[in-house]
């Protein structure tokens, strides 16, 4: 085997986090002479896994799971052999990948899109990762299908993927109710409180509904109600921006039955698909994602996250560091403030 050069992905130097920095370097290793050739998927999922995790950002993609598992599993105060864990929402990032290369007493895989799981398979396959189960569905799928092969997940882990789910308090509520002690650890860069990422999110939420989610619940509306005149529906799709499944065809019918619709106080630029709520990108304050938490029954760490310092640009790495060193002298309150994204916990 060639010589390898050794990089640092976390700096924790227990037992657990030099683990995980081994096999952080070996998944590195491996996907940076990954050969896409060789993957027995669809060319539309293998052009995203090149382009989203073979790419520029491996280095932080692979650093940002690898810090996920190591303050996840500490919190479970548990040996891994004994964490029963799932990557949910997992798509072809690395999270799930690294996390089934630690030793788990589990580590499952889950999208609620069943069209990932083929190229994710593969992707296993290639580099002999072990996942254990693959679940596909929403957190109810997932809670469903431990019960029903009589486990408890201690660990649900997500990088980028909490913003997108329609439901929160259904998702944290559904957890407690399957685990009260269940860690959940989840990233996302939608982070209110820096302005820059608030000010990027708001541009893609009124990208994506310019450019597809305004059509569709125009499109589905005709479709519900046929006699509804044009300007009835363009009313009613305005109105229904970021309503997905029943909530959405409830609207419906409340708007063709005189009453009023009320849109979520904190919907702001948000939308999402109508037909099944996915994509949809929230952009909650730590104070909202604290009410959601506590009504679950968990409580909620709320801390800032890091910049990637392995950009191509040099100068970029060096803004980076010095935006990184601010963020510490912040400190966990204050660093959101120049944070890329957030770390939101739920635990017990």
């Amino acid at each position: 085997m060639q010589n390898k050069t050794v990089e640092i992905f976390i700096s924790a130097k227990d037992n657990l986090g030099i683990l995980i920095n081994t096999k952080a370097n070996e998944l590195f290793y491996a996907l940076s002479n990954f050969n896409v050739a060789t993957l027995d998927a669809g060319d539309t999922y293998n052009n995203y896994f090149i382009h989203h995790h073979l790419g520029k950002r491996l280095f932080f993609s692979i650093q940002n799971s690898a810090h996920i598992l190591y303050e996840g599993s500490k919190l479970c105060n548990k040996p891994l052999n004994e964490i029963n864990a799932i990557d949910y929402g997992a798509g072809l990032g690395t999270l799930f990948m690294l996390g089934g290369m630690l030793g788990f007493k589990r580590f499952d895989y889950n999208d609620h899109l069943p069209e990932w799981q083929p190229t994710a398979a593969a992707v296993c396959k290639s580099t002999g990762i072990y996942i254990t189960d693959f679940v596909t569905g929403d957190i109810n799928a997932v809670t469903e299908f431990a019960n029903s092969n009589n486990f408890k997940y201690n660990l649900i882990v997500s990088r980028n993927v909490v913003e997108h789910i329609y439901s929160l308090p259904e998702f944290y509520s559904t957890i407690f109710k399957h685990n009260p002690k269940a860690i959940t650890y989840a990233t996302t860069t939608a982070n209110f409180h820096n302005p820059a990422m608030r000010l990027y999110h708001i541009y893609i939420h009124k990208k994506v509904e310019r450019s597809h989610y305004l059509q569709q619940r125009k499109e589905q509306i005709k479709k519900m109600k046929p006699s509804l005149q044009e300007s009835e529906i363009n009313k009613l799709a305005s109105l229904t921006r970021g309503k997905g499944q029943q909530d959405f065809v409830a609207a419906v019918n409340d708007f063709v039955a005189g009453k009023q619709i009320v849109q979520a106080t904190q919907l702001r630029s948000n939308t999402c698909d109508c037909m099944i709520g996915v994509w949809s990108e929230h952009l909650l304050t730590k104070a909202a994602y604290a009410f959601i938490i506590s009504q679950s029954g968990f409580t909620m760490q709320f801390t800032a996250g890091y910049w990637d310092t392995h950009y191509s640009s040099a100068a970029m790495n060096i803004l980076a560091t010095i935006f990184n060193r601010l963020i510490i002298v912040l400190g966990k309150k204050n660093g959101v403030l120049l944070s890329p994204f957030v770390n939101i916990v739920a635990y017990n």
